[in-house]
């Protein structure tokens, strides 16, 4: 099994996989690389096609140390640094959405070739002058409540969260599935990155995405229901959208084969 070791001395695990154009392949929150075993086969056939656990998840080395947007990306530039990627389509999905804002944000565009985003809202937090916050509206006292919630009695909270990721409650063992690979993560790094992407507002980076960008999100989305990603593709410089009808938050498992398909004709134009 193939480990980076950060400069904090924090190894990292990652996988490689094919060849062709590279694509490394970004997680959500307290979620690991092995969701993405429904499209990493399918893609390595006609590109390279990375995919990591950060710092904290998965497989990775579990430290209390650097559980931030901006650490997560300096990560991930570690690791394309590391494999020798210069051209890289970067997909995040949900707050690897909101890693791939915080490298450009730290880093512009250099060493990437284009993005795609995978439901995920650049801001947390309802405000005024905002239509798209977490779960159509997210305030402080929300954000205490589900924090609390998750420090207290974690899979109360965690698994109603995880049920809302689908468009259709999935059956209760692949709940019960998923928030086992979730507890990998502790609590506390749970809870410092939630924190740290819960009051970020990445809007202001969304112009210097220079690079072609796709938005790929469910139209049944409860975690982040709305038009969003058609408000995201006015934002950036160079956006296309693909809407999955039959989708809510994770479109790659839910319609797997059309979000191989379209991501795989992103990837080759």
């Amino acid at each position: 099994m193939p480990y980076l070791e950060l400069p904090d001395g924090v190894p990292m695990y990652y996988e490689d996989h094919g060849s062709g154009p590279a694509v490394l392949l970004i997680h959500g929150w307290t979620m690991n690389s092995t969701f993405w075993q429904q499209n990493v086969g399918t893609l390595a056939e006609a590109n390279r096609v990375i995919t990591v656990d950060l710092r904290g998840h998965g497989l990775s080395g579990k430290t209390d140390d650097g559980h931030t947007l901006a650490q997560y990306a300096r990560d991930v530039r570690t690791l394309l640094t590391h494999l020798q990627v210069t051209d890289v389509c970067l997909v995040g999905w949900s707050m690897g959405t909101a890693v791939i804002l915080s490298y450009v944000q730290q880093f512009g565009c250099d060493l990437v070739r284009s993005a795609v985003f995978v439901d995920q809202s650049p801001r947390f937090l309802d405000a005024d002058d905002w239509e798209f916050p977490l779960l159509g509206g997210y305030s402080t006292t929300d954000l205490a409540v589900f924090t609390q919630g998750v420090r207290y009695a974690r899979p109360s909270v965690v698994k109603p969260f995880i049920a809302a990721c689908f468009a259709e409650t999935p059956p209760d063992e692949v709940i019960d599935a998923v928030y086992a690979e979730t507890t990998k993560m502790s609590t506390s790094a749970a809870l410092s990155i939630w924190y740290d992407m819960a009051y970020a507002d990445l809007r202001p980076v969304l112009p210097s995405v220079s690079v072609p960008t796709l938005l790929m999100y469910g139209a049944r989305s409860k975690i982040f229901p709305g038009k969003l990603d058609d408000w995201l593709a006015e934002q950036l410089p160079q956006a296309q959208v693909a809407r999955f009808d039959n989708s809510g938050h994770a479109p790659f498992s839910e319609e797997p084969d059309r979000f191989n398909e379209i991501l795989h004709v992103f990837l080759r134009s």
